[in-house]
């Protein structure tokens, strides 16, 4: 069976419970076992997005992966080419104007993807919906995506890590490349939980919660950070109507930070007219990406930092980029 005949039975197999895991997902610790060998994959860039006439062949004796001055077994590659599903989240409710643009954007760039592409819907707001299971019919996924509402609360720092956790178990357990591209107008001041006016503890008097706009954000922005870096698969978000103001501007380099955490990218539209090209760009970062898979073994967990460069004698771009720290479970 080929890669892309398996991909309906893999889609079938992993999103009949995919309902199920982002309404039972939570903080939970994992229980502890004595496993001393993990397997990761991990997404990697031949020094940015490029054009299928500039893509490179990557064989696994092309790589080396390594944990300090020590050598990890490279699994396989995976190449742009290769089965892929894409998950889009939307969370819009703002300005009709620039979700409309966004939705004209998204649908063209899916319409432009190979038939080795499949896409699922999911709205990124409270609670997290599954609007359309992955699928290769783009006009079934267009009327999904016009009949979408922008009625609501933003809902982007409460589904990244959920819809992250549900990627990474996919690409993990299937021989597929998973990328998520999240849409997004938030405003920092649109969420149902108050991230500009943490409340003061009383009973401490060097609590400088007031004094330190945006505490409550940065706060949440670490921890976010910490777990998002557990998770493998590939996060692009576009924001479509970035706030000016000084905390929506904190707001927009945690969301870069936290893309980064999994080895993608935040990109910003500062004008309607920029929606169409910030969206192309993060489509052509999920054409570009390889998946590395290569194993790891630790005495316990923890963060782990890892370099990948090109074997010796093996000619290939310049500059490699991926996530430079893994987390050990």
């Amino acid at each position: 069976m080929t890669s892309i005949s398996r991909l309906p039975v893999v889609c079938a197999i992993l999103l009949a419970a995919l309902t199920l895991h982002l309404y039972t997902f939570g903080d939970t610790k994992q229980a502890a076992d004595k496993r001393k060998t993990v397997a990761f994959k991990l997404p990697l860039w031949l020094g940015g997005p490029v054009t299928d006439a500039h893509r490179q062949p990557l064989a696994p004796e092309s790589l080396q992966v390594l944990n300090g001055k020590a050598a990890l077994p490279v699994s396989g590659v995976m190449a742009p080419e290769t089965p892929t599903m894409l998950l889009v989240a939307f969370d819009t409710v703002g300005d009709i104007n620039n979700i409309t643009q966004a939705r004209k954007a998204v649908i063209a760039e899916i319409n432009s993807l190979g038939s080795q592409y499949w896409v699922g819907l999911i709205s990124a707001q409270e609670p997290i919906e599954v609007l359309q299971e992955p699928t290769p019919d783009r006009s079934l996924l267009q009327s999904r995506i016009e009949a979408l509402s922008q009625i609501g609360k933003a809902g982007l720092l409460e589904s990244m890590q959920p819809i992250a956790d549900m990627a990474t178990n996919i690409l993990l357990k299937a021989d597929v490349r998973v990328a998520v591209v999240f849409i997004t107008d938030s405003d920092i001041g649109n969420y149902r939980a108050d991230y500009l006016n943490p409340p003061v503890n009383t009973s401490d008097s060097r609590d400088l919660s007031r004094r330190f706009a945006g505490r409550a954000l940065q706060e949440k922005i670490s921890r976010m950070t910490a777990a998002l870096a557990r998770f493998q698969a590939p996060i692009f978000i576009v924001h479509i109507d970035p706030g000016l103001d000084s905390l929506n501007r904190a707001y927009h380099n945690g969301l870069k930070q936290l893309a980064e955490a999994v080895g993608g990218q935040c990109l910003l539209s500062k004008t309607t007219g920029d929606i169409q090209p910030t969206i192309r760009e993060a489509f052509k970062w999920v054409k570009s990406f390889y998946v590395v898979g290569f194993s790891l073994t630790a005495e316990k967990s923890g963060y782990v930092r890892i370099e990948i460069r090109p074997a010796a004698a093996i000619q290939l771009a310049p500059r490699f980029l991926y996530p430079s720290r893994v987390f050990f479970p």
